[in-house]
């Protein structure tokens, strides 16, 4: 899957397997996090069980203004998207006006260092409830270590 997928993760389409590999490969080549191991998942069913994991991960593109690439199920839930809603959103609008430019700048120290971890930040759902990202982690995507694709995010825990 590059760019975005067409049709929500199901068992149809492996739940975008192909995609959750890219970012769970990133995460742990800049960090050492291994998903896989720490949350014990099998590779046959990575796809679903990220997509259905209790932690948040969400990925966007590598364009000029990113788009949402990836979602689990909790990500839909907290930003209160619909799939085909998440994407088709700018990465920036998850952020209120206010902070985009603080925003913009923290991605761009990632696109430079690789990853941050321990970020934290406020974020706002479509309906503009607003939450703390607590103890985040962002990287960038690459593919065969050398195309970039975009970046992600991973957390576990928000405040309200």
């Amino acid at each position: 899957m590059i760019g975005s997928p067409l049709s929500p993760p199901a068992p149809e389409n492996n739940y975008h397997q192909e995609h959750v590999v890219i970012m769970l490969k990133n995460l742990h080549r800049w960090t050492g996090c291994d998903l896989i191991q720490e949350y014990g998942f099998s590779l046959a069913k990575l796809g679903q069980q990220v997509f259905e994991a209790d932690f948040y991960i969400l990925s966007h593109d590598n364009t000029t203004d990113p788009i949402l690439t990836y979602g689990n199920q909790r990500v839909l839930d907290l930003w209160e998207v619909s799939w085909a809603e998440l994407t088709t959103m700018h990465s920036s609008t998850t952020a209120k006006l206010v902070d985009r430019s603080a925003r913009a700048a923290m991605m761009e120290r990632v696109k430079i260092h690789n990853y941050l971890d321990n970020y934290n930040g406020i974020r706002v759902s479509k309906t503009g409830t607003e939450f703390q990202i607590v103890d985040g982690t962002i990287w960038n995507l690459f593919i065969d270590k050398v195309d970039f694709y975009g970046q992600a995010a991973w957390f576990k825990s928000i405040k309200k």
